[in-house]
C-alpha cells in the first residue's frame, strides 16, 4: 500500500486501495447514526468514549490494517470523511446538551448520505456543485429522523427543532467552505437546534 501525506481535514490521499462501494459507505454513515439513541443512557463520558473509539478506529486502526477497504474512497486521506464523522460526533457530545447532540448526530447521519445518493441520480437543477433534489431529500429525511429521535427522547414540541436542525444541516452540506462537510453539517444542525434546549 502506498501512503501519502495526510492533509488536515482535507482528504489528501493516504492509501492506494481498490474502489470501494459508495452504497456501503452511505449505509455505514446512516447506521452509525442509530447510536445517537445511546447518548442519554451512556451519558456524556460514555458517549464521548464511543465517539473517541470510532475516531481511533477510522483514523488509525482501519487504515493500518486495511479494514476500511470496503468503504474508504480512493485517495481519501486520514482526515477525510471517515474520520471527521466521529470527530464531529465527539464535538457534539462534549459541547452540546444531550438532546442537541443526539439530534444533530442523526441529522449528520441522514442528510449527507441521502443528499449524495439522491444527487447522484438527479443531478439537475444544481446549487453550486450540489444537486437541489439531493439537498431537498436530505432535508426531508433529516427532519424525519430528528423528529423521530426527539419523540423517542420525549422532547416537547419536537417538530420545530427537527425542521430547523435539518434545514441548517442541508444548507451546511451545500456550502463550499473548504472543510469536510461532516463538521459543517454537525455544527450547523446543533446551532440551529440549540435555542429549543437552552
Amino acid at each position: 500500500m502506498m501512503r501519502g501525506e495526510a492533509g488536515f481535514l482535507s482528504g489528501t490521499p493516504l492509501l492506494s486501495i481498490q474502489k470501494p462501494s459508495e452504497r456501503t459507505r452511505r449505509l455505514t454513515h446512516l447506521a452509525f447514526g442509530t447510536l445517537a439513541l445511546l447518548i442519554e443512557p451512556l451519558g456524556r463520558i460514555g458517549s464521548a468514549a464511543l465517539a473517541a473509539a470510532a475516531l481511533v478506529y477510522n483514523a488509525w486502526l482501519a487504515p493500518t490494517f486495511g479494514l476500511d477497504r470496503g468503504y474508504r474512497r480512493l485517495g481519501e486521506g486520514r482526515w477525510g470523511g471517515l474520520t471527521t464523522y466521529p470527530l464531529a460526533v465527539l464535538g457534539l457530545v462534549v459541547l452540546a446538551p444531550a438532546p442537541v447532540a443526539a439530534g444533530a448526530w442523526v441529522v449528520l447521519a441522514t442528510v449527507d448520505p441521502v443528499a449524495a445518493a439522491v444527487g447522484s441520480r438527479f443531478r439537475r437543477p444544481r446549487i453550486g456543485k450540489k444537486s437541489l433534489a439531493g439537498s431537498a431529500a436530505g432535508f426531508v429525511l433529516g427532519s424525519a429522523a430528528a423528529w423521530g429521535l426527539f419523540c423517542r427522547l420525549g422532547v416537547p414540541d419536537p417538530l420545530a427543532p427537527a425542521l430547523c436542525g435539518a434545514a441548517a444541516g442541508a444548507v451546511g452540506e451545500v456550502l463550499p467552505l473548504g472543510v469536510d462537510d461532516n463538521l459543517v453539517i454537525a455544527a450547523a444542525a446543533a446551532l440551529a437546534m440549540l435555542p429549543w434546549f437552552a
